[in-house]
């Protein structure tokens, strides 16, 4: 009796190991074809490294660099995309997120900081963002005063989270200015 008590132990505790083992595999095989690396190619004509295929240019850089990795322009408060009168910076974010998440992307584009707007084309940028498949999104924090507001807004798609800092700033005559949204939470 006991024996047939350890044998069926035995047996629970390999069908339980089996389980995690196909369960590391599937964790496994889905980070490794979760975005794939892109391969950087070079224009022969100029010698210049070209995005990979499909994308923008934005896509694979860190945000706020131009594609040649030089130092973005500096933030020029009269070409700034502006929070429209009555909209609170945190709201603005949200519906940034939210248009995102309808797939309103033309809209969700035209919030975006001018040199993120400069980066890439409006299609582009749609194209890119339905192939995230955007699953929804949270405020994480926001901090700041009357003159700069800090805001990390966490997009989640593909079951993981990509946090973006917006910096968003008063202009002189009273106007919020988006200034930069930059990947990561800082």
């Amino acid at each position: 009796m006991q024996n047939t008590n350890q044998q069926t132990i035995v047996i629970g505790l390999v069908v339980v190991a089996a389980l995690l083992a196909g369960i590391v595999g599937v964790l496994i095989w889905q980070q490794s074809t979760a975005i794939p690396s892109p391969t950087v190619q070079t224009d022969a004509t100029t010698g210049q490294q070209m995005p990979p295929q499909g994308t923008s240019g934005a896509m694979g850089q860190q945000l706020g660099t131009n594609p040649g990795g030089e130092e973005a322009a500096p933030f020029d408060a009269k070409t700034a995309t502006k929070i429209p009168k009555g909209t609170e910076p945190d709201a603005y974010v949200k519906a940034y997120y939210e248009a995102c998440q309808k797939g309103e992307f033309d809209k969700a584009f035209k919030m975006l900081p001018a040199e993120n707007q400069a980066a890439q084309t409006a299609e582009d940028f749609a194209a890119q963002m339905k192939g995230y498949g955007i699953s929804g999104f949270e405020i994480a924090s926001s901090t700041g005063n009357d003159k700069e507001v800090k805001i990390v807004g966490v997009m989640k798609a593909q079951g993981m989270d990509f946090p973006y800092t917006w910096t968003i700033v008063k202009g002189d005559d009273g106007t919020w200015l988006v200034k930069s949204r930059k990947m990561g939470a800082n």
